[in-house]
Formats: structure tokens, C-alpha cells, sequence
């Protein structure tokens, strides 16, 4: 089992109790800061949100048979009192547990269901290029998308078509980066559509830019579709780098899409540069 299905595991073995990030991470096997990355990264949302959804729903389904006693599911689901559960309730879904309760349906609640991770959408990884990169100077867009929104990250490179020819200072190759340059649960993921630029004092006002620091990094090719870009990243983090002798640097996760590249069509292939250092 591998730890992005082990957290899932954890989460839904023990909905009714709170479990903290650095017990699933520690069960888990790695640290919280990167399951905390690589679970958004694998799944699209973030792990803790996702684990008190679970548990919120699930009581959504008990109080929707009519339980009589709110206080007890409380507890149950690991919530300390009466009050700390309407107010989480209330929080997840605009209305009360007496009321769904009274009503004895969820049909009007959004709930979450359980994430089940399909082995067969995980592709399998050629052996990286591992290589010493300079600094990059980017230009571009630069947005922060809620870990709930990260498969809204593909909407911001039709906003970067409409500024991208004003970036000339490329040199002979124009070479397209998606760049995810920082994150965190709490902010998401800031992530940046880029041009390589030869300086950045000479881009246009509606640009912002970026360095990158120089970085050892594992270079993937992926010759298939756009649409394995999340797949890919999964099986960076889950197949190859915990056998890998290194570890994830704390440096921006790099997206280079090639000449051959289409983006219209999402074919071409494309390459994730991980940042590493010798575990």
C-alpha cells in the first residue's frame, strides 16, 4: 500500500474520531509536510479538509435515519461537544444537524464521498534525468488556487495567452513553464504560467516575474497527453521517489512544456522537474 492510499485508508477507518496530520503522516510513513503536499498534488484537495468532510458527511447520513441524540454523535465523531459540531456542521453545510435530522434526508447536502485511487491511471515512469539546473527567470501570471481549486490551474494559461506575445526578451526559443512555486494547505498552491525570459528588467508591465533558484532536479519525460500531468506527479511522489535515495527539495515543482508541445490539442508530451537533494 502505498502512503497516498494509506492516508485514505486512515481517513476513512476512522471517521469516528479526529486524527491529526502528523498521525496519518507518521502512520503513513513520510512527514506531514510532504504528505501534506503530495495528497493535494495525487487528489485535488487537501487531506484534512477532505478527511473532515468525510466525517461530516458520514454523520449527515446517521442523523438523516433520525438519531435522536446529537450530543452522542457529537462524541462519536470526535467532536467535543453539543456545540463544536453544529458549529462545524453549520460551517460544511449552511444548515443545522436537527435540521437535517427533522427532514431525514441529505438530499439538499452536498456530501463528500469516498476517494478511490484507480492504479490504472498511474503511469508508468521512465528513469529521470537528473541534472544540476541555473537560476530561471520567468514572466507571467502568477495566481494562488485554494488546494480545493487546484484542477483550476489549467484556467490561467488562456489569461497567459493574452499577454504572452508583449514578452519578447525570450532569446531564439520561446520556452513555456508552469510553475508551481509555493504551498501550503492553509494557501493552496501559487502557481505561475511563464515564458523564459533572458532578464526581467525588460518585460511589459502586465507581466510579473520570478526566480527561480538554481536546483538539482529529477527531469520526467512524458510523451502522452496534458491529462496525465496529475497522474504523472502522483507517480513521481508515490512509485519512484520513496525508493529513490533522494528527497523532495523545498524549491518549486516545474512543469516544461517542448516545442513539440500543442495547446490546443493538450499532445506533444510535456516534463516535470522535481527538486531533489540525496536523501
Amino acid at each position: 500500500m502505498n502512503f497516498i492510499d494509506s492516508a485514505l485508508w486512515q481517513v476513512e477507518s476512522n471517521l469516528r474520531r479526529q486524527m491529526s496530520l502528523e498521525t496519518v503522516a507518521a502512520r503513513s510513513g513520510v512527514t506531514p509536510a510532504y504528505l501534506t503536499r503530495a495528497f493535494a498534488l495525487a487528489t485535488g484537495v487537501s487531506l484534512m479538509r477532505y478527511a473532515r468532510a468525510r466525517r461530516l458527511s458520514e454523520a449527515a447520513r446517521i442523523l438523516a435515519l433520525g438519531v435522536p441524540d446529537i450530543l452522542s454523535l457529537a462524541l462519536d465523531t470526535g467532536y467535543g461537544s453539543h456545540e463544536a459540531f453544529t458549529r462545524a456542521f453549520r460551517d460544511h453545510f449552511g444548515v443545522t444537524p436537527e435540521t437535517v435530522r427533522d427532514a431525514r434526508t441529505t438530499a439538499n447536502l452536498e456530501l463528500t464521498e469516498p476517494i478511490t485511487m484507480d492504479a490504472t491511471l498511474t503511469p508508468q515512469l521512465s528513469d529521470p534525468l537528473i541534472e544540476d539546473r541555473k537560476p530561471l527567470l520567468l514572466a507571467g501570471l502568477i495566481r494562488t488556487f485554494a488546494v480545493k481549486d487546484l484542477g483550476s490551474i489549467p484556467s490561467l494559461w488562456p489569461q497567459f495567452d493574452e499577454i504572452q506575445d508583449a514578452i519578447t526578451n525570450t532569446g531564439p526559443e520561446r520556452r513555456y513553464f508552469g510553475a508551481s512555486l509555493s504551498f501550503s494547505e492553509e494557501k493552496g498552491c501559487e502557481y505561475m504560467a511563464a515564458l523564459e525570459v533572458t532578464d526581467l528588467a525588460s518585460v511589459p508591465k502586465e507581466a510579473q516575474t520570478t526566480t527561480v533558484p538554481a536546483a538539482t532536479y529529477a527531469i520526467f519525460t512524458q510523451p502522452g497527453h496534458i491529462t496525465l500531468m496529475r497522474p504523472t506527479i502522483m507517480a513521481i511522489w508515490q512509485q519512484w521517489l520513496p525508493k529513490s535515495g533522494y528527497a523532495a527539495a523545498e524549491a518549486p515543482l516545474i512543469e516544461y512544456y517542448p516545442p513539440a508541445f500543442d495547446g490546443a490539442t493538450g499532445n506533444g508530451g510535456f516534463e516535470i522537474w522535481l527538486p531533489v537533494t540525496k536523501g
